[in-house]
């Protein structure tokens, strides 16, 4: 037992011994890892802050360095243009208590053994600017954070939003629930990951137009993102935003409510070009308490050259952070005017980007009821042109290297909409509700067909067009471009000569259809 107890003695000693001599290492190094730390961060603020109107810094304002822990305070300044505004100097300071590795005390409180160089405490202190957002928070510092530094440069830990409930104006008030962010990086941010939740947002305010009430409300906010630099320094991988639910109630109506709502983006790249997806889809839609349908968008854009894509997001970044008050502009869009050096480059991208026939694709806009699911896709491939001084018909056919677009109408979705409208106008009839969705089903299929704008395809009514090679494939007829834009003057002005009719004499009301028994009748009602 002696010998034990003498062991676990020594143990004990040499793990102080070794916690000693890392916190001593930490102090010394502290410094240096500080101003490393706070170079790299300006510089990726510089590169990537412009394009969104902002640019940014961060100051190491004091260090006051002791044995086993270090006090820091820093300044972050803010410039450029927020919310349609110009921002100035706009300051946060921020205070930091460094806890000396190898084994911080917040880590092995936390049960986190694994030795780090330090780990960083920090919070933002109270100043002028930030008044209202502490008196949100009670006083309280509403933006708090752990980060630790691994001996590799990793860095892992958290962020918090503190909840709050504040009034912005007479009319504006604010309920936030706060928002948790977990996240790491690799050595000089080359991969990071992070995953963060928030309960709810609410806004109640009021509408200019009408004075009315207005609430809108996030519920349920859940992120997740997995990013790592690609060859062009973009960051690939993928991210996605979940919502429980969003709600708006304007007035003392029922709320239009979103349900099971979801982001994702994936990117990607393969010799040196950069590909991606993003998809936005709605799991139900509900307005004044009955559910319409689900709906889902997906986008997807392909062989976008990386080099020029990073010129042309600095080329932007230079123009956004230009001071737009002294910028010289265009009288005809009122945009900031490049300069010689400027047009030179953006063409050298955009030939350069065109060259690797790049694509964008509507890949699905849909929206699905109990019965049927309506869709419109469109995808469109871009070419080099020989030049772009070439006269506009000419210069599309070169730019434009093929274009596919197809709309599918569910013949049933046509009807559950109808009955839909129907229920929320407080029809009760089942028998007239589902005449009326049947007579316009078919009046739909008619005028289709009629216009040959569209086909029908057993249950559906679709429209499809095919381009390529200046030849238009349009619902299954080949023929030439110049053939397809006459078709389509001359049904666009067949279809407004019927102009003078209002959509009031087109759909028969619903009294008239009670009663009637036969398809026959509903005919004729439809006829007169």
């Amino acid at each position: 037992m002696k010998k034990i107890a003498g062991i676990a003695v020594g143990t004990l000693v040499a793990v102080a011994a070794v916690g000693t001599a890392g916190a001593w290492y930490t102090g010394n190094q502290l410094p240096t890892v500080l101003d490393a730390s706070i170079k790299q961060a300006n510089d990726e603020m510089a590169k990537n802050l412009p394009a969104v109107g902002l640019s940014a810094s961060i100051e190491l304002l004091s260090l006051d360095r002791q044995f086993f822990s270090s006090e820091a305070r820093y300044r972050v300044t803010f410039s450029g243009a927020f919310d349609g505004e110009q921002v100035q100097d706009f300051e946060l300071i921020v205070a930091d208590h460094i806890e000396h590795g190898p084994f911080p005390l917040s880590r092995l409180k936390a049960v986190k053994l694994m030795p780090v160089l330090a780990t960083s405490n920090y919070v933002l202190e109270q100043n002028p600017q930030l008044e209202k957002w502490f008196a949100a928070t009670a006083g309280t510092s509403p933006l708090t954070g752990q980060v630790s530094l691994g001996y590799d440069n990793s860095l892992s830990g958290t962020l918090q939003i503190k909840p709050l409930e504040t009034a912005v104006d007479e009319h504006t008030a604010v309920s936030f629930s706060g928002l948790d962010i977990d996240f790491d990086s690799t050595a000089q941010a080359k991969a990071i990951n992070a995953q963060g939740s928030m309960g709810n947002l609410r806004i109640k305010s009021r509408l200019e137009s009408s004075d009315a009430p207005l609430t809108i409300e996030i519920k349920g906010m859940t992120l997740n993102s997995q990013t790592e630099k690609g060859a062009s320094d973009f960051y690939l991988g993928s991210n996605e935003v979940r919502l429980q639910a969003i709600e708006v109630l304007v007035g003392d109506d029922m709320p239009i409510v979103l349900k099971d709502v979801v982001q994702r983006d994936e990117t990607a790249e393969a010799d040196g070009k950069l590909s991606a997806r993003y998809g936005y889809d709605v799991g139900m839609v509900s307005f004044q308490g009955h559910d319409l349908g689900s709906s889902q968008m997906l986008w997807s854009m392909k062989n976008l050259d990386g080099s020029a894509l990073q010129s042309l997001v600095a080329l932007y970044g230079d123009l956004m952070q230009s001071d737009w008050q002294y910028q010289k502009t265009s009288s005809e869009t009122g945009m900031p005017e490049l300069s010689e050096a400027q047009q030179a480059q953006l063409m050298v991208d955009l030939e350069k980007l065109l060259a690797g026939n790049p694509g964008i694709a509507l890949e699905k806009l849909a929206f699905k009821t109990a019965n049927g699911e309506s869709s419109l896709s469109l995808a469109l491939d871009l070419g080099k042109p020989e030049s772009f001084e070439l006269p506009p018909p000419l210069l599309a056919k070169q730019l434009i290297t093929q274009l596919d677009a197809k709309l599918v109408v569910s013949k049933a979705m046509i009807g559950d909409v109808i009955g839909l409208q129907a229920a929320i106008a407080g029809e009760t009839d089942q028998d007239a509700i589902a005449q009326q969705a049947s007579m316009m089903t078919e009046m739909a299929s008619g005028m289709a067909q009629a216009s040959e704008l569209a086909r029908v395809d057993g249950d559906n009514i679709v429209t499809s067009l095919h381009y390529a090679d200046d030849k238009v494939d349009f619902n299954g007829k080949q023929m030439t471009v110049e053939e397809f834009v006459a078709m389509a003057f001359a049904t666009g002005a067949g279809l407004g000569g019927m102009g003078g009719a209002s959509m009031d004499d087109e759909m028969p009301d619903m009294s008239e259809l009670e009663g009637l028994e036969t398809d026959e009748d509903a005919e004729a009602v439809e006829l007169q």
